[in-house]
């Protein structure tokens, strides 16, 4: 009982993952020497809500249900990494500048690992199409706010500020632009940011795509076929160029696996639009234009190794950086403060160099997990697009932070390493299994 209406919440959750309704805290400590920093509010989502029922469905199928979890991880080398974080946290909380702030740290840290943990567990091949849709729905609803938005350049309001649209207009203070002949909005849909929309868009593309040849229903064929439309489209409009770029990428992989013997043609046709591209777009190919908020990030990493040197072993501690970036701060406003513009870095400088290697280790045996399914045979087309996405978000943590920094973000990051554990029996032990 408690297993299928856990099922049934996990589903929704992909739903609203869009949606950033949450009530915000602005506890001392999420100011910086008296500037509010959003970073460090303390923020009860909607999200975080189903997350706790999730919690409590799981405690409640143990007792009742009496359900068995797999215990993760079995490996003695990351036991003991992840002994190293938890001796870090503890020395954290004792020496960091605002104890509070780290200790909302470790609170997060904690309900995102059990959800990771729980789709790892409970995650089956039956749910593949159900998660399929969930993502197709809620792509469909953010790629219509996010034409919206761009046709109005502004926010739309009404039912979607309940949604947790954010609003805005050309002239609010540090809305994200893009120049084209003049500036031009990026749609945010209801996110924070307009690339965390991109990488949502771009990770339900993934999954439609990569598991559309397997739908029999016409109109549900059509309705996954309109929701890559459209979040393609959406997509683009948010000007997310790492994304667009790992979206194009995924694109050419994708015609080149369906058409492997007519891949040769395509070359022409690959010619063609290059040359157009670099001869009409030419004015866009610029130094400025490609490396532009290159000083921005700079700065910000040069800020983190200072940090680092004198934080090493245990970092600064969660939710703690912005503490020590305040004497750094340049060209930076100093009324606008930033986290480091790479997932690794910011990572070794909150937990130090112990809670750092459990990162890149994770990422490591997510990746294997993904090729040893994909040598066995195992529901090919979903793990290929988990294997991408890993890459993807590797490739885009490289130059952003929303992974480690924001709700939306943690949680996509944590679906897709949830997802790159999942057990897949092939189907014959599975219907044996089944039959006992």
């Amino acid at each position: 009982m408690f297993q299928k209406a856990s099922r049934v919440l996990f589903f929704l959750i992909v739903f609203c993952l869009p949606f950033q309704v949450g009530y915000h805290f602005w506890p001392d400590f999420s100011y910086v020497y008296g500037v509010r920093v959003d970073y460090l509010s303390p923020t009860l989502y909607l999200l975080d809500l189903f997350i706790i029922l999730l919690f409590v469905f799981f405690i409640l199928g143990l007792f009742f249900d009496k359900e068995r979890i797999k215990i993760y991880p079995k490996n003695k080398y990351t036991l003991i990494l992840i002994f190293l974080l938890g001796a870090s946290l503890l020395i954290n909380y004792i020496s960091a500048h605002a104890p509070q702030a780290h200790m909302f740290g470790i609170v997060k840290l904690f309900e995102f690992s059990f959800l990771g943990l729980w789709i790892a567990n409970y995650f089956e091949r039956r749910d593949i199409p159900y998660f399929i849709d969930s993502l197709a729905l809620s792509s469909i609803v953010s790629s219509v706010l996010a034409i919206w938005q761009f046709n109005n350049q502004s926010s739309v309001g009404g039912l979607w500020y309940y949604l947790g649209e954010r609003t805005y207009n050309p002239l609010t203070i540090g809305i994200a632009k893009f120049s084209i002949d003049g500036d031009v909005l990026r749609s945010y849909g209801a996110f924070p940011h307009p690339n965390l929309l991109a990488f949502f868009l771009l990770i339900s593309i993934v999954f439609i795509f990569l598991n559309l040849g397997q739908e029999k229903n016409r109109y549900e064929k059509l309705l996954l076929i309109f929701a890559s439309i459209v979040s393609s489209v959406a997509l683009l409009l948010t000007f997310s160029r790492v994304i667009i770029v790992l979206y194009l990428a995924f694109t050419i992989l994708l015609i080149c696996k369906k058409f492997k013997k007519y891949i040769l043609y395509f070359f022409p046709i690959l010619i063609i639009l290059t040359l157009y591209m670099t001869i009409y777009h030419a004015r866009f190919m610029t130094p400025e234009f490609l490396l532009r908020d290159s000083d921005f990030r700079l700065e910000l990493i040069s800020e983190s190794f200072t940090i680092l040197k004198n934080n090493l072993y245990f970092g600064t501690g969660l939710n703690n950086y912005f503490y020590y970036q305040v004497p750094l701060v340049k060209t930076i406003t100093p009324t606008l403060y930033q986290p480091v513009h790479n997932i690794f870095l910011y990572w070794f400088l909150e937990t130090g160099i112990f809670g750092f290697l459990l990162l890149p280790l994770v990422f490591f045996k997510a990746i294997k997990e993904l090729v040893l399914k994909l040598k066995k045979k195992l529901e090919v087309g979903f793990n290929q697009g988990i294997l991408f996405l890993l890459i993807a978000i590797i490739v885009t943590g490289m130059t952003d932070h929303f992974f480690l920094t924001l709700e939306q973000g943690q949680i996509m990051l944590v679906l897709i390493f949830g997802l790159s554990f999942v057990i897949f029996f092939p189907k014959r032990l599975s219907k044996r299994k089944s039959k006992r």
